[in-house]
């Protein structure tokens, strides 16, 4: 029995048994894959099918040669339409070449409100063409009128609310029809209507209407121009943009964004989520979108001519201080801005390419949207009903090895879209140059005390950044990722803006010759700082003078920088305050040195000198913890991280993955404040020669007190004392010593600069020759102080850089 028993049990198979030999038959047999149309196909197949039909009603209706089925379907189309059976097929007609038209120009779905207009002109037509005829009974009138359905439609109405309100509802439905299948509202309509009557009254008259509209955009550039003079001024002084009309497909074939176009007039500060679909965005007609397109490529050159003309016209800007008036560098120091030209046909490729790869896999999802970026391309994908996020973003290789990109970027929803970016790097990297930001909408229109050109996302707008709101930086890469580069923009951003009575910097410079070029101008209270021993005492400096502002603002019942300045306008006995920028090139050089001190001084200004206008900027080419220490990271909310070489080194900047992605080159990730979702930004472009420029145009600048210098003292070896004997000269830091301890005051406030400054002049004139030691003993101040005057002394050009022994330095 037990031998019996024993050979039943192994000779059935259990029922896990037969689940794995079912499963892995399920899983040899072949999958069976239905065939599948892609979607632009499908359309040119319904458009080709609706043309066909036209054109075949038009042969059976104009030819004798119809055949059985023609006569058939001609009787019945003027059986049921009467009149008007024209009329159906040439509407279909006419739609099925819009919908070509649209997909060879901006592969934009046709809307719904297309298809219902369409349907209620027709009906609308039909019923006008039955009311003549409708007291003739359909059987004796053979085919005039509407038809069955113009009669049937007619004779409710008639008898609900009589022949004349019938008349009237219908013609209502006509225009309600036409407004629907043009996507326009009738507000548009009666703007496009007057603007074609004033054409044709000025062409009537004689005059030229192109003249006219060229002169009303030279008004509107003046008042462009006029508004964009005040670059230095406050947002509340700047007058608001008039609210823009329907933007133009031109703009959107630059830019490159094919569904939701953004609006270039719309200044968004960086960090701040995109708005939702559908609010405060017009979409454009069909009509504007066909002939924009058409027109894009035409009008392209007279746009970036224009908008250099407009450049070029900008005034100087002066700014007003206690001092006197302090005249601005212009725009025209920088290069021009250069127009990139976009094509669609890539896109269309990649889009295609990206819709198969995520059919390939079971993912019904559809490309909606372009969006093209200096950098990258990001292509809106928006997934079905049901479909997993997550689905999509575990594709990220296959997508990127479908496409033939070295890497790729997926966007997990985009703020404020119900859709995922895919970030696709472009073939070429264009550049975004200082002016191109600086010079945008986007930059006068934003409100902001310390405005950053950061450069520009991946829609192509301008990002700009508040320093007063972030209110501190910090930047890592690896090397050659561009830190350095967006440094001096920032700089250079700054310095477009602010005039040294308003801002002022301290530049830290390890590596002695990223920042080196800044020296000598009137921005700086100190010459840039290269000296290791130098860095601590400058730090300290900066801490002293952030508890020294604290206590004055206690004594005058201010909160804050903004409160105080504020106050001066009413009292005249007070010490004005500009806002001071530390700038740290290399932190990672000065964390080996000293790293305590550096921690412990960049901590307590991170975390206590917002208040005080005092804000830090501080870069680093090794994001490491024991570089940027949690600390440090705390107190730095504002964040950005060029390429760097692993994913380690992106969660220490940004607390996630991502940076290792990037392209190198300014492209980098922005993590604001008050923002949740990282930013990518193509980081904004100075070169050597615009740096040069606007350091030479500072250099020059005479300051509103009045110049010590005079005409002939144009060159440094003419202003050089005859026998001032060669001393050694130390060319950095001169005003904080680090073998002395560090004062309350050590720098000259502006009140002991425009007292003491003539009279070391004075001194200079009687006695041929000048030293730090001899103005400490003459005017009875610290050395710290007299070392700074010989610093002015030389900017002002009244004595050469000459080598000075240490002990008169």
């Amino acid at each position: 029995m037990s031998g019996k028993g024993s050979s039943r049990r192994t000779t059935q198979p259990t029922t896990s048994t037969r689940r794995r030999r079912s499963t892995s038959r399920r899983r040899s047999s072949p999958q069976k894959h239905a065939p599948t149309v892609r979607p632009e196909h499908q359309r040119e197949l319904f458009a080709l099918g609706l043309i066909t039909i036209a054109l075949v009603t038009l042969i059976f209706f104009t030819t004798d040669i119809t055949g059985n089925v023609g006569i058939v379907y001609v009787v019945g189309m003027q059986q049921a339409f009467g009149s008007g059976a024209l009329i159906v097929p040439l509407g279909m007609g006419t739609l099925g070449v819009v919908m070509l038209i649209q997909e060879r120009i901006g592969d934009s779905p046709l809307q719904g409100s297309t298809l219902l207009g369409t349907f209620v002109v027709l009906l609308a037509i039909l019923m006008l063409i039955e009311f003549p005829h409708h007291d003739i009974p359909i059987a004796e009138r053979a085919t005039e009128g509407g038809g069955i359905v113009g009669s049937t439609l007619v004779q409710l109405l008639d008898t609900a609310i009589g022949r004349p309100a019938a008349l009237m509802v219908t013609m209502m439905l006509l225009l309600a029809g036409v407004l629907l299948m043009l996507n326009i509202t009738l507000h548009d309509a009666m703007v496009g209507i007057a603007t074609w009557m004033h054409q044709m009254r000025i062409t009537m008259a004689g005059g030229d209407p192109d003249a006219d509209e060229m002169e009303d955009e030279s008004e509107k550039g003046r008042s462009t121009r006029t508004t964009r003079t005040a670059l230095t001024k406050p947002a509340e002084s700047q007058p608001q943009p008039a609210k823009q009309g329907q933007p133009t497909s031109a703009g959107l074939l630059r830019r490159g964004n094919v569904s939701n176009p953004p609006d270039a007039n719309t200044a968004r500060p960086a960090g701040e989520a995109a708005p939702a679909p559908g609010t405060g965005q017009k979409e454009p007609s069909m009509i504007e979108k066909i002939a924009g397109a058409m027109l894009a490529r035409t009008t392209s050159d007279e746009e970036s001519d224009t908008e250099k003309s407009e450049t070029h016209a900008i005034v100087r800007p002066e700014v007003l201080t206690r001092q006197g008036i302090w005249r601005l560098p212009r725009l025209d120091l920088l290069d021009p801005p250069v127009e990139t030209v976009i094509t669609d046909d890539e896109h269309r490729v990649r889009a295609r390419i990206i819709e198969e790869t995520l059919a390939s896999f079971k993912v019904d999802a559809q490309v909606v949207g372009v969006n093209t970026g200096p950098a990258v391309t990001q292509f809106e994908v928006q997934p079905a009903v049901g479909v997993k996020i997550s689905r999509i973003t575990r594709l990220e290789k296959d997508i990127a090895l479908s496409l033939a990109a070295p890497s790729i970027r997926i966007q997990a929803p985009i703020p404020g879209k119900a859709v995922v970016g895919i970030e696709i790097p472009n073939s070429s990297i264009a550049v975004v140059g200082l002016r191109d930001v600086m010079d945008s909408e986007e930059f006068y229109t934003s409100k902001g005390r310390l405005k950053l050109p950061l450069g520009k996302d991946v829609s192509g707008i301008p990002t700009i950044a508040d320093m007063n709101r972030m209110p501190h930086l910090l930047i890592a890469g690896s090397t050659g990722s561009g830190k350095s580069v967006a440094i001096n923009a920032f700089l250079c951003g700054l310095l477009f803006q602010y005039s040294p009575d308003d801002l002022r910097m301290i530049l830290i410079d390890p590596k002695m010759v990223e920042l080196i070029v800044y020296n000598r101008i009137p921005h700086l209270l100190s010459p840039v700082v290269t000296k290791m021993d130098r860095v601590v005492p400058t730090l300290k400096w900066a801490t002293q003078e952030m508890e020294r502002r604290y206590k004055i603002f206690a004594r005058h019942a201010c909160r804050n920088l903004e409160n105080y300045t504020a106050l001066l306008q009413n009292r005249s006995d007070l010490e004005p305050m500009p806002y001071i920028l530390i700038v740290i090139d290399e932190l990672a050089d000065l964390m080996m040195v000293a790293p305590q001190d550096v921690e412990s001084h960049i901590c307590r200004l991170a975390q206590m000198a917002r208040a005080t206008g005092i804000h830090l900027i501080i870069a680093t080419q090794r994001p490491s913890v024991d570089v940027i220490t949690g600390l440090i990271k705390a107190n730095f909310p504002s964040r950005i991280a060029f390429a760097v070489t692993s994913q380690i080194d992106s969660r220490v900047i940004l607390d996630t993955p991502g940076a290792e992605q990037l392209l190198g080159r300014g492209d980098m990730l922005y993590m604001a404040r008050d923002a949740a979702n990282l930013m990518r930004i193509q980081g904004t472009y100075v070169s050597d020669r615009e740096v040069e420029q606007l350091v030479s145009f500072w250099r020059s600048s005479k300051p509103p007190a009045g110049d010590l210098r005079t005409d002939d003292t144009s060159s440094e070896a003419d202003a050089r004392p005859l026998d001032a004997p060669e001393e050694e000269h130390d060319p950095d830091l001169v005003s904080i010593n680090a073998d002395q301890p560090s004062q309350q005051h050590m720098f000259l406030s502006q009140e002991e600069e425009a007292l003491l400054l003539p009279q070391a002049a004075a001194l200079l004139k009687k006695h041929r020759r000048v030293s730090a030691s001899m103005l400490q003993r003459r005017l009875n101040i610290e050395h710290s102080k007299a070392a700074q005057l010989i610093d002015l002394l030389e900017q002002r050009g009244l004595i050469e850089p000459v080598q000075r022994n240490s002990s008169n330095a």
